[in-house]
């Protein structure tokens, strides 16, 4: 009995032991071999669950973020070399009696720039239309001529303004270009010193090499031609030929730009390094106008500042035209907002993109933006590359700024606000007119929302 009873007790005790030493040596002969992908599927999970809980975290800090989780150290680096800088709000004046006006003239005042009244002014629905009175201002230079353009690309359109530079510099009017090195990298090394011979002097924004890590995605995106410090265009045109229908991509390139004439417009003098003409006149009659712009990394984003107050100003009505939209979380929260209190929002996108990343992160925002009650529409003729914003009729604000974080926080940008009905009103009708062709944004696939998912943590730096 006494036997039995030590078998009975001791047997499990041997077999759970034999058990140990085998699961021991299991472990022992194929745990190397295991961890790799133990290791692999666990850094997995850990970057599903960080790209879950970035969604809610702040857009402009989820990349670093990331970085932080992923690669510790190169992106402790990033962190420290590619930190967002702080934004800095404007401080209040009252130059106007209008209060949406005169909100805004603050705003660009913090910038350094005056407000006033231009004399002329003219819309341009295609860039067809804009380089034929152009060419016409060019060729009545007397005195000066300005140009900075974030693309400029041989072509039917460069090529005739350049003609037209070379015969001003020969009548002795001063002639400076400036492009940004990443827009215009397909131009000749040679040409610049091919127009300093002839005059002109060319002046390349941050060329590609070399060029500071922390300044490779600070680009200069403005479209600016400032004749006589008298006359300005500013819109979304580049000097390349697609811009002006010579060269199809993406189909019919939908376009626009402003065109204003008088003192008001030597405000943007200031950004070639020049003095201004003369301060403009306020009391002066006309189209009351507010130049303004960004400096590439500066720590105001007055664009931003500008389109947040005409957003919380409009009661009725707003319309914007960008052929991007990766907003900043301001932007992004005021035009829910405005669609959520009544406010009649309409934004038009592109349907032909010509940048895929871009792209769907767009179509991501805009559908967010769809269950606030904000109505989406993509133009599906071609390609949308226009940029504006109006606002109850009354207000519009024409310029270079894409509605995404580059342009609202990283690069050179300019434009220009006008409170003016009948400007605004040819606007609206060039947006009416794009509204009713245009298609609605598609439901998302799962693969679309798939991607969407694993790009949206770099959506500040796209």
């Amino acid at each position: 009995m006494l036997r039995r009873h030590l078998v009975g007790r001791l047997l499990p005790c041997v077999l759970f032991l034999l058990l140990l030493t085998a699961a021991g040596v299991f472990l022992a002969v194929k745990l190397p071999s295991a961890l790799a992908p133990i290791a692999a599927g666990e850094r997995l999970l850990s970057l599903c669950a960080a790209l879950f809980v970035l969604r809610k975290a702040p857009a402009e800090s989820r990349p670093y973020r990331l970085f932080l989780l992923l690669v510790p150290w190169l992106g402790a680096a990033v962190c420290f070399f590619l930190r967002p800088k702080r934004r800095v709000r404007p401080s209040p004046a009252a130059p106007f009696s209008d209060g949406t006006a005169n909100a805004v003239a603050s705003i660009a005042a913090c910038a350094g720039f005056q407000s006033g009244f231009a004399e002329d002014v003219c819309y341009f629905c295609t860039g067809k239309e804009m380089s034929e009175r152009l060419f016409a201002d060019l060729n009545a230079a007397k005195r000066e001529i300005l140009l900075d353009y974030y693309i400029l690309s041989h072509g039917r359109f460069f090529d005739t303004v350049l003609q037209i530079l070379e015969q001003k510099a020969k009548c002795g009017v001063a002639v400076e270009l400036v492009c940004d090195g990443f827009g215009s990298a397909g131009l000749p090394r040679r040409l610049k010193g091919q127009l300093k011979a002839r005059g002109i002097e060319m002046h390349v924004f941050h060329p590609l090499c070399p060029i500071p890590l922390a300044k490779l995605n600070a680009r200069d995106h403005r479209k600016l031609t400032l004749i006589d410090r008298r006359i300005a265009y500013v819109g979304g045109v580049n000097l390349a030929d697609e811009y002006i229908g010579e060269k199809i991509r993406f189909g019919h390139w939908k376009d626009s730009a402003v065109r204003l004439e008088g003192d008001v417009a030597g405000e943007f003098a200031a950004l070639f390094g020049k003095e201004r003409k003369a301060a403009p006149n306020p009391s002066r009659g006309g189209v009351l106008c507010v130049p303004f712009a960004d400096n590439a990394g500066a720590s105001l984003c007055t664009g931003e500042e500008i389109f947040l107050r005409l957003i919380a100003s409009a009661q009725r009505r707003i319309t914007l035209c960008t052929p991007y939209l990766i907003p900043t979380e301001r932007l992004f929260s005021a035009l829910k907002s405005s669609a959520r209190a009544g406010v009649d929002v309409r934004l038009l996108l592109p349907h032909i993109p010509d940048k895929k990343t871009v792209f769907l992160l767009s179509r991501g925002y805009a559908r967010e933006l769809m269950e606030a009650g904000v109505r989406v529409r993509e133009y599906a003729a071609g390609f949308l590359h226009a940029k504006s914003l109006t606002a109850d009729g009354k207000y519009a604000a024409i310029g270079s700024y894409n509605l995404d974080r580059r342009s609202l926080g990283t690069q050179a940008e300019c434009g220009a606000f006008f409170s003016d009905e009948a400007l605004t009103a040819a606007v609206d009708r060039d947006f009416a007119s794009l509204w009713e062709t245009s298609v609605p944004v598609k439901k998302a696939s799962f693969w679309e929302n798939l991607v969407q998912t694993l790009l949206l943590p770099f959506a500040p730096w796209v």
